[in-house]
């Protein structure tokens, strides 16, 4: 009987998750449109049910800052958490639907992270597609290439090799199976070097052009 409690507690916790998400997701919609009076109503329900919602404290404190109440708007940003990453979160969410209001809160981002490389590719992108040649070409400069390299060329190709290394030497002691699962990982693993290092290789690319 306990077990059947705690596994009705879970589902009820998990289904007032997925309400918050979906009520929160109709909320960003009508802050997309710019129906601030909506959103701000909505929002304050959905608070008032969960207080402590980060992404909604954070998305009231936007709006706040958005229709010129800096000061309340603070008081919501301070309990949001982690800043930079919701700013980068809703810059992408506004680039296709609004960009110029999605450049406000990229710029807020790199204020906070300025060594971000992806950060400032995604920037440079859009500003690219704004026609703002310079302004994309100055976000593609700040990108520092060595360390891009490291972490998504150098780091995972030396990964593979080790794992490589290992199943050939597992197979030579006839341990089979577990050899298998090492090959599984390095395969994998080539996949993750196929996707991060074609992301370098573009910001390599974008950054030589802007030199």
């Amino acid at each position: 009987m306990r077990w059947q409690t705690q596994a009705d507690s879970k589902s009820s916790a998990l289904n007032r998750m997925e309400s918050v998400g979906i009520q929160f997701e109709k909320i960003l919609e009508l802050y997309s449109r710019k129906d601030y009076g909506h959103a701000i109503k909505l929002l304050d329900e959905l608070l008032s049910a969960t207080p402590n919602f980060q992404r909604g404290l954070f998305l009231k404190g936007v709006i706040l800052e958005e229709t010129g109440k800096p000061e309340k708007a603070k008081q919501y940003l301070d309990k949001a958490g982690n800043l930079f990453t919701l700013h980068y979160r809703l810059a992408l969410q506004l680039q296709d639907s609004d960009p110029e209001r999605a450049l406000i809160y990229f710029d807020k981002a790199t204020d906070s992270d300025p060594g971000n490389n992806t950060l400032w590719f995604a920037k440079g992108l859009l500003y690219e597609k704004l026609g703002r040649q310079e302004e994309a070409k100055a976000c593609y400069k700040n990108m520092q290439m060595v360390r891009e390299f490291l972490s998504r060329v150098l780091i995972p190709c030396g990964f593979i090799i080790i794992l490589v290394g290992g199943a050939v030497a597992m197979f030579k002691k006839g341990e089979n199976g577990l050899a298998t699962v090492v090959v599984a990982s390095a395969v994998f693993s080539l996949f993750w070097l196929k996707r991060d290092g074609g992301k370098a290789l573009q910001m390599l690319l974008k950054k030589r052009q802007a030199s």
